[in-house]
């Protein structure tokens, strides 16, 4: 195995300690308290033994934790308040422990007077040994007792599809018990991590877990309903330097372990307390951390780098070196679910200034110093990321949502896959899409299993649905995100209610559309969004069958300011007019052409034309119809109003030929649109019946060529068996006419099939016959009819006798 080496090098303000790999190599530090764990990219063979005899300055004791042939990983105990920083250039890798600031000094010094010591306060050790696991299932309940040698702290939570069971232990879990006795849980696994071990059991989303401890079992209950018992109460607290921190009250001791998630592949910081059970019942999240709801003890997602939680007096506390930038909304929505995004959406670095409260110049401002920021940042292997993330965020706080996914692929250059399982920039590059309108796009992030139960995901899900159309999706995703909707600035709270609102509207909901519709209206910050909203009451009040007052509300919204909302008002008032009677077709050609022109680019213009083409099928100009339409359909091939757009056009085309409406039209034009739009032949019997139609058509008036040449087509390139020997015969007999026997006997004797009808059999023998006559063969043709009675084998017996003047 490779060799490293590890020389120390003390300065006045800090320590260095400089490993030398044989390969390039980097490192993630992780600190808990006074605990920094350094995990490097490469495994190596490291001694260390100097390090721990006589540990340098601010470092109280060091050792390995990595097993031989892994990577490795070295623990620092470390003085209080100590700080690091690190960098990589190559097989170096350099961590500087920075002394405490003046402040922790202080408090140390006098801590020493007192007589107090501060140590870094280890946690206590895990119980050793194995557990045994018993699991009962019932009807609709699940229960499962975890038996350890000794009381162990344990935690309870839901993360994604599975319910967690963990425990401050080591050794090994017997699932004997679960194997023989489970049946709706054979995919139980044991998890296992950093001084944790326990169980992840795979459960549907409405199944809720309870703890209870008796001595040394545990015992959950798996089942739609749980006992639930006195939460810790979850505060945020503000200290005297300003720093923000989260704090669960839990007025006991615990241990944080940290532990992979096999599923997302994220790391998360699980607090383990012993019984009775106390857990959370709310979830608060900050761009940096997310606490989530537990059953007992508490989970913590880390954000960002240097999160750390850790045990204080019976509390835990998660905060960061610098604090805690952004936290759950005021006191009035504090019950709510928060997520990753909308805190991101409501402050900035300087959370004593909204977005809202910005100038054009400030945000230029701030911008410019996050741009440098980020690019002393720089992108090299190993740098940090946290500059280019903010600046990421501050993009699309204030909607620049492009610039926001530039910053986005600039944070992710130096990050391999982390980003990739990292829930926080998923949702913002999801986000970012949908605000850009590539709903394909944004949809991979925010489907992703981290962001599964994720109420802010759900309302960009239900959102991108709104957009595409898929109104029941959308209704679904927005209501399950409802919980998430105070934790954004006003104008996308009114956004999602109006999304909602359409998507009720579309799906016959009048009462769940006028309540969403009112709940964009006030809380809409403009004028633009409160226009919208009216919109959709003029909608409903025309569903309801007031249709006066409704004309009155759209034609005033018609002369709005806003382009978009006049144009949608102008065809909506086109639409109820048409449909009750009071405009007639040829009044309603100039108002749409014009709307056309007007509004281009989306499922309005869509909608315009499909009016149109109704307008002018109704007139009989129907290639004017079929052509706008066309037009439309071709210019948006992915939307999805596009489908019903094609939809209409095949049902007009179909009209056209097969309904008798191109009798109306002389021949030739029907040959020609037909040509024209040949493309919207409907495929099986009504297609062939079309061709076979419009070819009658064509012989009537003697165009005899073109009507061989349609069914041509149909013989050589559509159709099968015995359909195809029927047009084959229809064909020669067009060429007999066209006095083409050479031709007609070809299209006989290429399509003949097994077992034809007697009747159609007979048909194509005097088709034969009289080709075979035109040709000249006389003989041939009396002997192919020389024992048919028909009275048309009669006639080409007679003709060919006379013929031969016999």
């Amino acid at each position: 195995m490779p060799n490293a080496t590890v020389r120390v090098g003390l300065q006045e303000e800090y320590t260095r300690l400089a490993f030398q790999f044989e390969g390039v190599t980097t490192v993630t530090p992780l600190a808990q308290g006074s605990r920094l764990e350094l995990r490097f990219s490469r495994a190596a063979d490291i001694d260390i033994a100097e390090l721990r005899a006589s540990p340098p300055r601010f470092v109280r004791e060091v050792r390995r934790t990595s097993a031989a042939g892994a990577p490795v990983r070295l623990t620092l105990v470390l003085d209080p308040g100590v700080r690091q920083r690190h960098f990589a250039d190559g097989n170096r890798v350099v961590v500087d422990l920075l002394a405490p600031d003046a402040a922790t000094q202080a408090s140390t010094a006098a801590s020493n007077a007192r007589g107090e010591t501060p140590a870094p306060a280890p946690a206590a050790p895990p119980v050793r040994g194995t557990a045994r696991v018993r699991l009962v299932e019932e009807a609709n309940v699940t229960r499962i007792d975890v038996t350890w040698p000794a009381p162990a702290r344990a935690a309870a939570f839901r993360r994604g599809e599975a319910i967690w069971l963990l425990f401050d232990a080591t050794g090994n879990v017997d699932l004997a018990g679960v194997t023989r006795a489970g049946r709706r849980h054979q995919d139980v696994e044991v998890v296992r991590g950093e001084g944790v071990i326990g169980l992840r059991v795979p459960a549907p989303p409405d199944i809720l877990v309870s703890a209870a401890a008796h001595d040394g079992v545990w015992s959950f209950t798996l089942a739609a309903n749980a006992a639930t018992a006195e939460p810790a109460q979850l505060v945020r607290e503000v200290q005297s330097d300003g720093r923000t921190q989260l704090v669960a009250r839990f007025g006991r001791e615990g241990a944080v372990r940290w532990i992979a998630d096999p599923e997302i592949g994220d790391r998360i910081a699980v607090a383990l307390i012993g019984g009775p059970a106390r857990g959370i019942d709310t979830r608060r999240a900050t761009i940096e951390a997310a606490i989530l709801p537990a059953a007992h003890g508490a989970v913590m997602e880390p954000r960002a780098d240097g999160v750390t939680a850790v045990f204080e007096q019976g509390n835990l506390v998660v905060s960061r070196g610098g604090g805690l930038l952004t936290t759950a909304p005021a006191a009035d929505a504090q019950g709510l679910n928060a997520a990753m995004l909308e805190a991101a959406m409501q402050t900035g670095a300087d959370p004593s200034m909204a977005p809202s409260g910005q100038t054009l110049v400030e945000v230029r401002e701030q911008m410019d110093e996050l741009m440098r920021r980020a690019a002393d940042e720089g992108v090299r292997e190993g740098a940090p990321v946290e500059a280019r993330m903010e600046l990421a965020r501050f993009l699309l706080r204030n909607e620049l949502a492009a610039e926001a996914l530039g910053a986005l692929r600039i944070a992710a250059i130096n990050q391999g896959e982390l980003v990739e399982i990292d829930p926080q920039y998923r949702l913002m590059r999801g986000a970012a899409n949908v605000m850009m309108g590539r709903t394909a796009a944004a949809m991979p992030d925010l489907t992703a299993s981290a962001l599964a139960n994720n109420p802010s995901a759900a309302l960009w899900r239900g959102y991108a649905a709104a957009q595409r159309k898929e109104w029941s999706e959308a209704r679904r995703e927005l209501e399950r995100g409802a919980a998430a909707l105070e934790e954004y600035p006003p104008s996308w709270r009114a956004r999602f209610q109006l999304a909602l609102a359409e998507a009720a509207l579309e799906l016959n909901d009048h009462a769940a559309a006028e309540a969403a519709a009112r709940a964009a209206f006030g809380q809409a910050p403009d004028e633009v969004l409160r226009l919208q909203a009216r919109l959709i009451e003029a909608r409903l009040t025309a569903v309801r069958g007031d249709v006066p007052r409704a004309l009155v509300m759209l034609d005033e919204l018609g002369r709005a300011r806003d382009e978009e909302v006049a144009v949608r008002a102008a065809v909506e008032a086109i639409r109820l007019r048409r449909a009750t009677g009071a405009m007639r077709a040829l009044d309603a050609v100039e108002p749409l052409e014009a709307l056309r022109f007007r509004w281009r680019g989306d499922a309005v213009e869509i909608a315009v034309v499909a009016m149109l083409g109704d307008v002018y099928s109704e007139l009989g100009r129907w290639r004017e119809a079929l052509a706008t339409m066309r037009i439309a359909a071709d210019r948006f091939p992915t939307d999805p109003a596009s489908r019903q757009l094609r939809a209409d056009m095949a049902t007009l085309f179909e009209r056209l030929f097969l309904d008798g409406e191109a009798d109306r039209i002389e021949p030739i034009q029907a040959l020609g649109l037909f040509y024209e739009f040949s493309d919207l032949t409907p495929v099986g019997p009504n297609g062939d019946r079309i061709v076979r139609l419009l070819a009658g058509r064509l012989v009537h008036v003697d165009l005899l060529e073109q009507a061989a040449t349609l069914l041509h087509h149909q013989v050589t390139e559509r159709l099968e068996g015995v359909s195809r020997a029927q047009v084959a015969g229809d064909l020669a007999a067009i060429y007999l006419m066209d006095r083409k026997p050479d031709q007609a006997l070809v299209a006989l004797a290429t399509t003949r099939q097994a077992n034809m009808p007697a009747a159609l059999l007979a048909d194509r023998r005097i088709l034969e016959a009289r080709a075979l006559l035109d040709l000249g063969r006389l003989d041939a043709a009396a002997e192919l009819v020389e024992r048919d009675r028909s009275e048309d084998a009669q006639r080409v017996r007679a003709e060919a006798a006379w013929r031969a003047r016999d």
